[in-house]
């Protein structure tokens, strides 16, 4: 393999890596899904994607007035949600470069191992890159991994639950995760969608001004930023639209990815 190539593949090698370095943590439970009736989808209109319904009567916020919680602010009840979420790093001594995942969030009420909680599906679907002799090749949605993940909300806690990764086709064996006592969401970006459970955040933040944002959900012209840091002190900001339940797209930067500068924006594609 001559140097170019295999300088691209090294890069490829690493960034495949670098992307479950914020979403893991040890996997060692093996409690599994306990017998239940069919689940109970939480309540909520559903809403076609790239629709606008009208706004609720909305608090009066202007800019520079710190609130909170940020929960009443930039989520609100949901089914499903799906976001592009845009990875940019740089990995020496190569260029920097950007890549994406597609990421879906799917919630339930269910019963695990006895005891009732939210279910979280997480569904991540990326292209997969691999040498065909000396040509790289990508594969559109080679790359699949299903997380189930058990949260139960008046004690703060994940219960447990499972991953499933497929690579071209083929199955990698079930992990199980293990139950988390007391996971203190607002500390760091973590996991798929860096807020877990999403949409359960509880920080204060300083709502801003309006402005313009073009999302693969549509174009929505008078998007309200709210700012806030994580406990960790890394920055987050959202970008919330008038009747939208969740934000139509947020970032900040992810020291807990590989490389230098490492930074994550998640766009809105849909929701329900």
């Amino acid at each position: 393999m001559n140097e170019p190539l295999y300088r691209i593949f090294i890069v490829y090698i690493l960034i495949i890596a670098a992307v479950s370095v914020g979403c893991t943590d040890a996997r060692s439970l093996s409690s599994q899904v306990t017998s239940s009736p069919a689940p109970e989808i939480i309540s909520t209109p559903a809403v076609l994607k790239n629709t606008i319904i009208p706004p609720p009567p909305a608090p009066a916020i202007t800019a520079g007035t710190t609130t909170a919680p940020a929960q009443a602010k930039v989520f609100g009840t949901y089914r499903w949600v799906e976001y592009r979420n845009n990875i940019t790093q740089t990995l020496p001594p190569n260029p920097r470069y950007q890549w994406e995942m597609h990421e879906r969030v799917e919630r339930s009420r269910e019963t695990y191992t006895g005891t009732p909680s939210i279910h979280y599906k997480i569904t991540e679907t990326a292209d997969y890159p691999e040498w065909v002799g000396s040509v790289l090749t990508h594969t559109a949605n080679g790359s699949i991994r299903v997380t189930d993940r058990y949260y139960e909300a008046s004690t703060n806690t994940f219960l447990g639950g499972t991953t499933t990764e497929t690579i071209m086709g083929t199955a990698k064996p079930r992990a199980n995760l293990p139950a988390v006592e007391q996971f203190s969401r607002e500390d760091r970006p973590s996991y798929e969608m860096g807020i877990t459970p999403f949409g359960e955040m509880n920080i204060t933040l300083t709502g801003g001004g309006t402005e313009s944002v073009v999302v693969p959900a549509g174009t929505y012209p008078n998007a309200r930023t709210y700012t806030g840091r994580f406990r960790d002190g890394t920055p987050v900001t959202f970008w919330v639209a008038p009747g939208i339940p969740v934000p139509v797209r947020y970032q900040f930067p992810n020291k807990y990815l590989d490389g230098e500068d490492p930074f994550q924006s998640y766009e809105l594609i849909g929701w329900g």
